[in-house]
């Protein structure tokens, strides 16, 4: 099994698997060195974060998701004290003024979903950067 103090794990809510397969494709052009996880919708995502012992290293959410949206992840996972410190990047294709002030209130990163390649080689390298920089941080932790 591997920890994420060698590959860092992304934990991805999309329900758009074109969506999904593009970054997936996009992080493993730059690197094999991630473990991303895909769950469908945002309940997905709050259960893979409760019943996991071993935190991802980098949240992503999609904002419109079926059953549980991003934004309701977003407040939920912030304020669980385990989760809170846990760097969360939005990808999505709101432009929406308030979507962007709620991200702002939780300090966490805003990405529209490009529509060039090279622009989404652009944000998956913040996503790795991202995910690399808890781990190290997680290291020194221990």
């Amino acid at each position: 099994m591997t920890n994420s103090t060698t590959k860092p794990v992304i934990l991805y809510a999309e329900d758009d698997f074109d969506d999904y397969d593009a970054i997936k494709e996009a992080l493993e052009q730059l690197t094999s060195n991630f473990i991303l996880v895909h769950v469908k919708n945002g309940l997905e995502a709050v259960e893979y974060l409760k019943k996991k012992e071993q935190k991802p290293d980098l949240l992503v959410l999609d904002l419109n998701m079926p059953i549980m949206d991003g934004k309701e992840v977003l407040v939920w996972a912030k304020e669980e004290a385990g989760l809170k410190d846990i760097p969360v990047m939005i990808f999505t294709t709101s432009s929406r003024e308030e979507d962007i002030k709620l991200c702002q209130k939780y300090h966490c990163t805003f990405f529209r979903k490009p529509t060039l390649y090279r622009d989404l080689l652009h944000i998956v390298q913040t996503m790795l950067q991202m995910a690399n920089q808890k781990t190290i941080t997680t290291v020194i932790d221990h």
